[in-house]
């Protein structure tokens, strides 16, 4: 078990590489991190976060300030979590977890004037929804129908 003090988030620099497979019943409510590194590292709105657990690279998610967070929160200061994973050769030790926790005071620090983070998770994805409440989100109540079925709207302020 990796312990939540061990793990911390930076903001993506292309002198780290991060590329890792998911099998097919995590990647059917996620991207590769490669893919999305590809599409939107160029993006000024769209924030790639690597997770480090001990100094290796764990995983990943992208922090999106564009419209496509307004489905998900009325919220001008908010941020949308989205395109997260862990590699699977960390997963099951609290990365996840340890991650979550250390989101509020990564985005005071490197986003300072947001105050909040929201989220859309797959109603059928509950070990994503355990890991988001255990961690501090709350569920908004507010459900959107996407490609992949329903998403449950969660949210975390940050303060």
């Amino acid at each position: 078990m990796i312990h939540k003090k061990d793990v911390s988030l930076q903001a993506y620099t292309s002198k780290v590489s991060i590329k890792y497979d998911l099998p097919s019943d995590q990647l059917q409510f996620t991207g590769l991190p490669q893919d999305i590194i590809k599409r939107d590292a160029e993006n000024p709105l769209k924030h790639l976060v690597l997770i480090f657990a001990r100094d290796e690279v764990a995983g990943f998610f992208e922090l999106d300030e564009s419209d496509d967070r307004k489905p998900y929160t009325d919220n001008p200061k908010a941020l949308l979590l989205r395109a997260y994973s862990v590699n699977p050769k960390f997963q099951g030790r609290g990365i996840a977890t340890g991650s979550i926790y250390a989101l509020p005071e990564f985005i005071k620090q490197e986003y300072p004037h947001f105050n909040e983070v929201v989220l859309g998770v797959n109603a059928q994805n509950r070990a994503a929804q355990h890991v988001y409440e255990k961690a501090g989100f709350e569920d908004t109540g507010r459900r959107l129908m996407r490609s992949k079925g329903e998403q449950i709207v969660m949210c975390m302020r940050v303060k």
